[in-house]
């Protein structure tokens, strides 16, 4: 992988961030993915800095220095800076962020009786949504569970909460889509990424692969990387088979395929950082 953490290297912009493209403007999520698969000091530093620079008054992270909301990025940046000890200040207030987001919920005993009839999900459990205010998903859930983890909050009762909406939330037929496994009486099928973000996170957590859900997850996604092509879903799913001690070997081989000369997938450093 030298080429790609070449490639990485030279896509750092002047600000310490990394963007979607060469040259493009710095975004969190890119660069959170970047330091988590950069080991040049230098570069990480400077990654880091970018990061603690953007934090928001409120502890979290807008998706880049001109958003003026924190959301779901928050939990990548604590992701990504939990491994740095100087930024022990800006992750423990991220980690507060998270703790007091949660997406709307409906509690009231009838409509929530209504709604496990119709959708077959329990719409009164806590969890992340994409942005304050909105109704909780698996990705956003997923990711404020590997950043707390990362974080040292593995205990706290957010994280448990989280863990049984990803289980609320998993497709009959195994897997995760972005949070909806049906609608009006039909499943809704699962997909490549959101699977795997729900699987690295449950590991991350120490959930076992005796589990009927994870056991499902893990078969949907093998089958799933048999067809897949774009470079995203096989090095989302790569990921994910690797952290439960699943052979890739295949999937892998067709990755590096379709890796550029310059060392990069697509031309795009988060594809390329998650590949990596």
């Amino acid at each position: 992988m030298s080429n790609a953490n070449e490639f990485l290297l030279r896509a750092q912009n002047p600000d310490g961030g990394w963007g979607y493209r060469l040259s493009g403007m710095s975004y969190v999520e890119p660069t959170a993915a970047v330091l988590l698969a950069l080991s040049d000091s230098a570069a990480r530093a400077r990654g880091r800095d970018f990061l603690v620079a953007r934090q928001r008054a409120d502890g979290g992270w807008g998706i880049a220095a001109l958003d003026a909301e924190s959301g779901w990025m928050t939990a990548w940046a604590v992701r990504a800076l939990a491994d740095f000890p100087e930024a022990r200040a800006a992750v423990a207030r991220g980690v507060e962020w998270l703790l007091a987001t949660e997406g709307q919920r409906i509690t009231d005993p009838a409509a929530r009786r209504t709604i496990l009839e119709l959708h077959k999900i329990d719409s009164a459990l806590r969890a992340w949504p994409w942005q304050p205010g909105d109704a909780a998903w698996v990705q956003p859930t997923a990711l404020a569970l590997l950043a707390l983890v990362a974080a040292g909050a593995r205990d706290h009762a957010r994280v448990r909460d989280g863990i049984a909406y990803l289980y609320d939330r998993a497709c009959p037929t195994g897997g995760w889509n972005i949070g909806n496994p049906w609608m009006l009486g039909k499943k809704i099928p699962a997909t490549i990424q959101d699977t795997a973000v729900a699987l690295l996170a449950l590991r991350a957590v120490g959930e076992s692969s005796d589990d009927a859900h994870i056991a499902a997850a893990l078969r949907f996604l093998r089958d799933a990387l048999a067809r897949a092509h774009t470079p995203a879903e096989l090095a989302w799913g790569i990921r994910a088979l690797g952290e439960w001690g699943l052979e890739s070997r295949e999937w892998s081989a067709r990755l590096n395929a379709l890796q550029r000369a310059d060392g990069s997938w697509e031309g795009n450093p988060f594809i390329t950082a998650i590949a990596t």
